[in-house]
C-alpha cells in the first residue's frame, strides 16, 4: 500500500513534471541516401531501420526541478522498436536527492519523420525505498537535416504510478515546459549541440 510519505513525494514530482517537462527524445544512426525514398513503404511494413529517428542521439531533456539546466541524455531508438533514455542515476528533486533508473520502452513511427515512444523509469529515495514509476509518451520529430530532432511537448503525456502500479496522476498532453532537442551521435561526434561552450582551462 502506498504510504502518505510516498504519496507526498509522487504528488510533488507530478507538480514538477507538469511545470518542467515538455518531452523527451532519443535516436540515432545515419540514414543512407537510398533509404530516404523507401521510408513510406518501410513504415507501412513496420520496418524501422530506415526511419530517420533510428539510432543514437544526444537529447537535451528537462530535469525534475524546472529551473535547473537541461540534462544531456544519451538516447537510443533501435531498429527493433526498443528505446533507452539514459538519465543521470541521481538527480535533485523536491525532497533532496532522488534516484532514477534509465527509461526503457518501445517506439514506433508516427509519421515520416516523427516517432512515438512509450518508456518507463523507476524511482527510489536515498534509502533505496521504491517510490513508483514515471511513464512518458513522447513524440520527437527529426528535422529535414536528419541530424537534429525536437519534441515541443504538445503531445507529451506523463503517467505516474505508485509502488503497487496504481496510477496516481496523469499529466498532459501539452503540459508546457521547454522543448526537448536532440543531435545525432556518430563517429567522432558526441552529439552535443553546436555552440555548446567549452569549459575554461585553469591557468597554470
Amino acid at each position: 500500500m502506498i504510504t502518505s510519505r510516498h504519496a507526498l513525494l509522487l504528488t510533488r514530482r507530478a507538480v514538477l513534471i507538469r511545470t518542467g517537462l515538455a518531452g523527451i527524445g532519443a535516436a540515432f544512426a545515419s540514414v543512407p541516401p537510398w533509404a530516404i525514398a523507401s521510408r513510406a513503404s518501410a513504415q507501412a511494413s513496420g520496418d524501422l531501420a530506415s526511419h530517420p529517428l533510428t539510432g543514437w542521439w544526444m537529447a537535451m531533456a528537462n530535469p525534475p526541478l524546472p529551473d535547473d539546466p537541461q540534462i544531456a541524455v544519451p538516447s537510443l531508438f533501435a531498429a527493433d522498436g526498443s528505446v533507452v533514455l539514459i538519465f543521470p542515476v541521481a538527480q535533485a528533486g523536491p525532497n533532496g536527492v532522488q534516484f532514477n533508473s534509465a527509461y526503457g520502452g518501445t517506439w514506433m513511427a508516427d509519421s515520416e519523420r516523427r516517432g512515438h515512444f512509450t518508456a518507463t523509469q523507476s524511482l527510489a529515495d536515498a534509502n533505496g525505498t521504491f517510490l513508483g514509476t514515471v511513464t512518458v509518451d513522447g513524440f520527437p520529430e527529426v528535422n529535414e537535416d536528419g541530424q537534429t530532432f525536437i519534441d515541443d511537448g504538445s503531445r507529451v503525456t506523463v503517467t505516474i504510478r505508485d509502488p503497487a502500479g496504481a496510477v496516481v496522476n496523469t499529466i498532459g498532453p501539452g503540459s508546457g515546459g521547454r522543448p526537448v532537442t536532440g543531435t545525432r551521435m556518430g563517429g567522432g561526434s558526441a552529439g552535443f549541440p553546436e555552440g555548446t561552450p567549452e569549459a575554461s582551462t585553469p591557468a597554470s
